[in-house]
């Protein structure tokens, strides 16, 4: 009925439907499902540790704990010391501390299991983060209110970048529990600048992103120094993260 000619395009077409219908389902599943970004990954802990108890109850900032976050690219799990610095006495004969003290006598570290983890072809640098004042909140979720920490963000690629592009929208501000310095003495100050804004999860609320010679960071304005950069375009887009490959992978 057809000729050969038509044919063989009739089943070119149908075989390369089929493998852009397998793509666009292959991307799908992987970019998407939660099962895939381990979003809900919630692993048991050797110690029962909480979160919910030490960070929301007892108000013990982040980098109390995590102490090499606001200069390495790393946020570090705590050393038992870090621990020993309050259950020396606070509840030293606690049966939820005996393994805390024989890790800290023996001079053994505790084996925590991870929870949060990005692939090994990517550079994410805490504090280059931290020091924009972006609370960790932003990728974490409000783990002051956890009992057992859960994984809350897809942290892929494309969540990544939603943020970087519209940080004013996914970003939260410095808060108080986190430890971050944010440059103001008091919370007076704070609720003096956000007097007339809507809050957000802390003390203040990111201000839009503005082209011009103020750039927004965190809840503060500065004035920009003009780049000396040869060949970049002045003004350009404030406050906005990279989106070049080489900024986030090797």
């Amino acid at each position: 009925m057809f000729t050969k000619e038509v044919n063989k395009k009739t089943k070119t077409t149908i075989w390369a439907g089929l493998a852009l219908l397998t793509i666009v389902g292959v991307v799908s599943y992987y970019g998407f499902n939660n099962v895939v970004t381990d979003v809900g990954y919630r692993p048991e802990q050797p110690i029962p540790y909480s979160h919910k108890l030490h960070a929301g109850e007892l108000k013990i900032s982040c980098m109390y704990c995590h102490n090499t976050v606001e200069k390495s690219a790393h946020a570090a799990v705590p050393s038992t010391s870090t621990c020993m610095n309050c259950h020396i006495a606070v509840k030293a004969e606690s049966p939820k501390i005996a393994k805390i003290k024989e890790s800290w006598e023996n001079n053994k570290p505790i084996e925590w299991r991870r929870v949060h983890k990005l692939p090994d072809y990517v550079r994410f640098n805490h504090s280059r983060h931290i020091r924009a004042q972006i609370d960790c909140a932003s990728c974490h979720g409000e783990v002051e209110k956890m009992g057992v920490v859960t994984q809350m963000k897809p942290l892929s690629m494309s969540w990544c970048l939603d943020c970087h592009r519209n940080p004013q929208e996914f970003v939260v501000p410095a808060r108080a529990v986190s430890g971050i310095f944010t440059g103001l003495n008091s919370n007076e100050e704070v609720a003096k600048l956000i007097k007339n804004e809507q809050p957000s999860w802390g003390e203040g609320k990111w201000k839009p992103v503005r082209d011009g010679k103020t750039e927004a960071i965190g809840i503060l304005d500065h004035e920009l120094k003009q780049s000396g950069v040869p060949g970049l375009v002045m003004p350009k887009k404030l406050a906005l993260g990279p989106e070049n490959c080489s900024s986030c992978h090797y």
